[in-house]
């Protein structure tokens, strides 16, 4: 378990809106949790200046000077090496030198993890990390992993896969007994390629709570409380997921002012209109955490505002506190290593 206070690194340059809103975002939170101290990493007058924007508990923050940032042109499996003092690879550094107990970085999802794989190291018994992706559903929050860390997988990742996705079921989602459905084509145990044949084999015979194949309408009716697929597939259902809500609120919101006298009637809906976004808004759910490294690493969205900043936050927080790494290694089969 992490000392208390519980300490995370914040990597502040990453993220489409820039150090603006992460910085606002570890404001938020800092706001609402007064026992965990924050290192913000970035480049010292770039974070300083936007801390002079508001008013901050003494000692809640720390600036972490980063003379490096990433770049969209950088490879992330190069920016290790190439660019050592990055504020990404900073922050993961502080969680492997026991200094910090989490890093978020916002953005930069191939950078992050490259940094979070050499400098944390995948858990012994873990072949291979993989993304976890909270995503809404009909019956409350599903996690969806691989969500792009693997392309190419082996019935025996999915396993893991699965494994860790039922640990963070629990941290997070509150799920005493999680259930695990794999991704197909159908639900029959004969459907699928040749991967998800043999992968439904090993988990129906070493893995409770599994239930079988779930198609991908399954994912968001909540059908399971743990979705397994390689990182190809994962990848493709939550960029299709996030097409989908983002069109039916479009749809909404055109047909619903459509017609002048229509507007008349928005204003007692306005409150459920608004609490359906919420339902269906990534920044709800915070971070995707990289499953399976010696740490916790948790990457926001690349549009990630300071509500959604905060969020991941939130996420890494309680990943930390309740030894993520612990956990993962506990489930593991004995002799898995």
């Amino acid at each position: 378990m992490p000392a208390c206070p519980v300490r995370l690194a914040v990597d502040a340059m990453g993220g489409d809106l820039g150090p603006r809103e992460v910085v606002a975002g570890v404001v938020e939170a800092s706001r609402c949790d007064d026992t965990t101290v924050f290192f913000l990493v970035g480049d010292q007058e770039t974070v300083q200046r936007e801390l002079a924007r508001h008013t901050v508990r003494a000692n809640a923050i720390e600036v972490v000077h980063a003379s490096q940032s990433i770049e969209m042109t950088d490879k992330p499996r190069e920016v290790y090496r190439r660019k050592p003092d990055a504020s990404v690879v900073v922050a993961a550094r502080l969680v492997k030198e026991k200094r910090a107990d989490a890093f978020i970085s916002i953005g930069n999802t191939g950078a992050a993890m490259a940094a979070a794989l050499f400098l944390l190291r995948p858990i012994e018994g873990i072949d291979r990390p993989a993304l976890a992706t909270p995503l809404p559903s009909l019956a409350g929050t599903v996690v969806l992993l691989d969500a792009g860390a693997n392309v190419d997988c082996t019935p025996r990742q999915l396993f893991e896969f699965a494994l860790m996705g039922q640990v963070y079921a629990r941290q997070v989602l509150s799920k005493q007994h999680p259930t695990v459905g794999l991704l197909s084509n159908g639900e029959e145990e004969g459907k699928g390629n040749e991967l998800t044949k043999q992968a439904h084999k090993l988990l129906k015979e070493n893995l409770p709570g599994f239930v079988g194949n779930v198609e991908g309408m399954d994912v968001f009716r909540g059908r399971v409380d743990v979705v397994v697929c390689d990182g190809f597939d994962g990848n493709i259902a939550i960029k299709v997921g996030e097409g989908v809500a983002e069109m039916v609120l479009q749809l909404v919101k055109e047909e619903l002012t459509r017609y002048k006298w229509m507007k008349v009637f928005l204003l007692p809906l306005r409150r459920g209109l608004r609490d359906l976004r919420n339902r269906i808004d990534y920044r709800e759910f915070g971070g995707a955490p990289l499953l399976g490294v010696n740490g916790v690493c948790v990457i926001g969205h690349g549009r990630s505002d300071a509500r959604a900043v905060a969020n991941a936050i939130r996420v890494a927080r309680t990943l930390a506190e309740g030894d993520l790494v612990g956990e993962i290694e506990r489930a593991l089969p004995k002799g898995s290593a």
